[in-house]
């Protein structure tokens, strides 16, 4: 009996040191499987941040890539817009130009008419001064002029020799008696400065008016850069004069025109006790 308590201790100490042993081995095992997974998590942790990463950057790539895509239509528009503007100018300055080969065809005519005339009585020919001052100012106009070339020089000056006639809004004033134009960027058959190069540009222009009041806009392509308003009623006599400074692309055109808003009346005046003038001229 004690014998057989004996064989039964001992199988119970025997059994109690397998399942420590088994119980030992096991959560040994547990923990390298925990390891196992903790090392699994971290490197899904890694990757997944890498994805976010690569995912952030194609985000910040698409937000570029949609504001280049607007500022490329916005500048588009803004191209359209000058094509427009100079097709139209075009338009007109073919008009003019008829009306200029017109006008300065009859004065050829009838200088030639009255000098056979005078041939055949034996008369000197007295020629009219102001038809043929009016004829080269025009064929002047007409024909570019070639201004010295200076290198990195950007330079107009253009004074206005005939009146403006109740001129209505959105009408160019023509400057046509060009004094300066280094750069050969002011045409005086259109009034308009094209920028030979891109730049700082300072720009000025000088309004006179008898009796007449009006709003005058210095435009660069569609925008306006600035206004000068002046009334002068009641046998007044005045001038009036703004300034801009602004940024030019080559390319781009300046202007002064009728206020578009504004038309205002009467005539805006010259002679040469007072020249409306346009000029400008590259500063950097």
């Amino acid at each position: 009996m004690a014998c057989r308590m004996n064989m039964e201790g001992l199988l119970g100490i025997f059994f109690w040191f397998l399942f420590l042993k088994l119980s030992t081995a096991d959560s040994e095992f547990s923990d390298l499987e925990f390891k196992a997974l903790v090392k699994q998590n971290v490197q899904l942790s890694t990757t997944l941040q890498t994805l976010q990463n690569d995912v952030k950057r194609r985000d910040d790539l698409i937000t570029e890539l949609l504001e280049r895509l607007i500022r490329q239509e916005k500048r588009m528009d803004e191209l359209e817009n000058v094509v427009m503007f100079k097709d139209n100018f075009c338009k007109q300055c073919e008009s003019r130009l008829k009306d200029f080969e017109t006008k300065s065809s009859a004065v050829s005519n009838e200088a030639i008419i009255r000098t056979n005339t005078n041939s055949s009585n034996h008369t000197p020919v007295i020629k009219d001064d102001k038809k043929i001052s009016r004829k080269e100012r025009l064929l002047a106009s007409i024909i570019p002029r070639n201004a010295p070339s200076f290198d990195g020089i950007v330079a107009f000056y253009a004074q206005m020799s005939v009146i403006e006639n109740s001129p209505s809004a959105h009408h160019t004033l023509i400057f046509d008696k060009v004094r300066t134009n280094v750069g050969n960027g002011y045409n005086g058959v259109t009034g308009i400065f094209t920028s030979p190069k891109e730049g700082i540009y300072v720009l000025n222009w000088v309004i006179r008016m008898h009796s007449a009041e009006h709003s005058t806009e210095l435009m660069l392509n569609n925008d306006q850069l600035g206004a000068t308003f002046l009334r002068a009623k009641q046998g007044d006599d005045g001038s009036v004069s703004g300034l801009a400074v602004a940024h030019l692309a080559k390319g781009d055109v300046v202007f002064v025109r009728v206020h578009s808003l504004y038309a205002g009346d009467g005539d805006i005046s010259t002679n040469t006790h007072g020249l409306p003038s346009f000029s400008g001229w590259l500063l950097h």
